[in-house]
């Protein structure tokens, strides 16, 4: 369809030029003709009187045969140019021309009978002045003829230039249609295929609960149907996740509180006294069984904001504290690696729910504690940056290979350098911590340093801010 107009507008130029081209050689043709036919009568009417003069003074009849000829020659001459277009005036001089010239011939052709060895009757002599009235004639026509040439080159310069006119006016009339046309166009081809990659990205963003409608052709339209019905299956699926993570939490939750009472009760030594090997080997059980325990609230937590329903209790907290509480709940995960701590934390409140940014900084700092080397340093900075407070949390391990980036803070994502088997999580503790985060109307992100390990900056609003349920 874009491309019609400009078919129809390059076939109708074609045909308008070679119509045009058609008339120029034709005409030209017949200019031609005529021109070459007026000097032939002028050259044939001049041979036949010198042919005639010839006979006249020698009398001599091969001329006569010569003045036969000619004359034969000059009827064909003139009966050519009359079949050609030309004006009244030139096709009555043209007829006028051949009867003169017949009489002529016929009365020269009496003239051997009259006088043998040359031309004295005077009839003869009274015929030779009618080759001047014929060679005025002939020159009269070429004369014409010129004129007429002059007129049609001029008439073809008219229609050359009416022709540009005419293909000009209809390429500024095709390009306007033409680029309506685009438009038009890309605008019905282009809205479907906007709808389609935008609802191909809220469906690997989230949230799923928008219906995929796309307008545009059928064949589109259904491709949006297929992907509102996958939007339905990954809802699906998505609920089913949810229904999975909260049973299996609460299922592994009971019995874990069962055995961590009872590891305590022997760490108490209620049930009898331990001797140095066994109390090493209980306090490994309690260290195991405070990380699965976190492991699994960190499934339940995140089941619960992954069905929207957490809820944010705000109040002033004393965020140094928190941090320093959370860096002595991981003494012995740290003394066991013999891992150094490097504490900047100047006094700093802000407005917040204290359990979920508990689980945030705990989050960060089990995740550097399970990259860290043994003998390795742990870098903990709280500062503040105007209404801002910003905490750093820096760790001496591999880093964060830079293909992980972008999905690091991704559920159960785990990255090419991660930790050994004995110390690898759920993969949803940074996830969780970016939930939080975010309901704080926080930002949290990997800082490029010039350290190799791993480098997490979380930036929180100092005062009160109305926080999202």
């Amino acid at each position: 369809m874009v491309a019609l107009p400009l078919i129809f507008s390059l076939v109708y130029a074609i045909i308008y030029v070679d119509r045009l081209v058609d008339q120029s050689r034709q005409a030209l043709f017949q200019a031609v003709q005529a021109t070459n036919g007026s000097l032939m009568l002028t050259e044939q009417i001049t041979s036949m009187e010198r042919s005639a003069r010839q006979f006249q003074i020698l009398g001599d009849k091969s001329f006569l045969q010569m003045v036969t000829k000619t004359h034969g020659e000059l009827q064909d001459t003139t009966k050519k140019l009359s079949q050609l277009p030309m004006g009244e005036t030139q096709q009555t001089k043209i007829r006028e021309l051949t009867e003169k010239e017949q009489a002529l011939f016929d009365i020269l052709r009496q003239t051997p009978q009259q006088a043998e060895g040359g031309l004295q009757d005077e009839t003869g002599k009274e015929a030779f002045p009618t080759f001047a009235i014929l060679s005025g004639l002939a020159q009269s026509i070429f004369s014409e003829n010129r004129q007429r040439v002059t007129l049609e080159i001029e008439e073809m310069k008219k229609k050359g230039e009416e022709a540009k006119r005419t293909l000009l006016w209809q390429a500024m009339g095709v390009i306007p249609v033409t680029v309506i046309f685009v438009v038009v166009f890309t605008v019905l081809i282009a809205r479907p295929i906007k709808q389609i990659d935008q609802a191909i990205r809220s469906l690997g963003n989230g949230p799923l609960g928008s219906k995929i409608e796309i307008s545009g052709p059928q064949d589109l339209e259904y491709l949006g149907k297929r992907l509102d019905w996958l939007r339905s299956r990954l809802m699906e699926l998505e609920e089913q996740k949810t229904q999975f993570l909260r049973h299996v939490s609460h299922e592994l939750k009971t019995p874990l509180t069962a055995t961590r009472a009872g590891v305590e009760i022997l760490i108490d030594e209620v049930a009898g006294e331990l001797n140095h090997e066994q109390r090493k080997v209980i306090q490994i059980l309690h260290q195991k069984s405070i990380q699965l325990q976190k492991m699994i609230e960190n499934l339940i937590n995140f089941s619960v904001v992954l069905e929207r329903h957490a809820t944010h209790n705000r109040q002033s907290i004393g965020l140094n504290l928190l941090i320093e509480k959370v860096i002595a709940d991981h003494h012995l995960a740290l003394m066991a690696r013999n891992i150094r701590t490097e504490l900047k934390l100047p006094e700093q409140n802000i407005s917040g729910d204290e359990d979920k940014l508990t689980v945030v900084v705990d989050n960060l700092v089990s995740n550097a504690v399970k990259f860290s080397p043994v003998n390795g340093k742990i870098q903990v900075i709280l500062s503040q940056e105007g209404d801002q407070a910003v905490l750093d949390v820096i760790d001496a391990g591999p880093g964060i290979d830079p293909e992980d980036k972008a999905r690091v803070f991704d559920p159960f994502y785990q990255g090419k350098r991660s930790p050994s088997s004995e110390a690898e999580g759920t993969g949803i503790g940074l996830s969780l911590a970016k939930e939080y985060v975010l309901a704080h109307h926080g930002k949290i992100e990997i800082i490029d340093g010039k350290n190799s390990g791993a480098h997490i900056r979380v930036t929180l609003p100092i005062y009160p801010v109305q926080v999202e349920a």
